[in-house]
């Protein structure tokens, strides 16, 4: 009596059956490792670019002097920032994959309890 070699159909089926319930549950959840990235990514950018534009504000305090004041704000051009090597011009911004470009502003406001809060504002 011959023996043959290879898989079943009963076999082949099953094996398919297993990776498509281990599919069910990987995909999603790779998916939402993803876009959590995505959005720490964007996250990590827009702290790096506030802290970047607080730390020339506060160099150049006599180009803004009501920083200082509590609610005041000043929009910094994004090209005093690339001038002044704050940021690095080949620098991304992550949500859109576009390079920044000089006419964004980064708006920087003094809160109530000393620190700055920060709004990048793309153009």
């Amino acid at each position: 009596m011959k023996k043959n070699k290879g898989f079943t159909l009963v076999e082949i089926i099953g094996v398919i059956t297993i990776i498509a319930i281990i599919l069910v549950f990987a995909v999603p959840a790779v998916v939402g490792i993803l876009k959590k990235n995505d959005v720490n990514e964007y996250d990590r950018f827009i702290k790096d670019l506030c802290l970047s534009t607080e730390t020339y504000a506060e160099l150049n305090i006599n180009s803004y002097p009501n920083l200082n004041n509590i609610g005041n704000s000043y929009q910094i051009s994004m090209q005093i920032l690339l001038d002044n090597s704050y940021v690095k011009s080949t620098a991304v911004n992550p949500k859109t994959d576009e390079k920044i470009k000089g006419t964004d502003i980064v708006k920087i406001t003094k809160n109530s309890d000393g620190n700055f809060s920060c709004e990048y504002i793309a153009n």
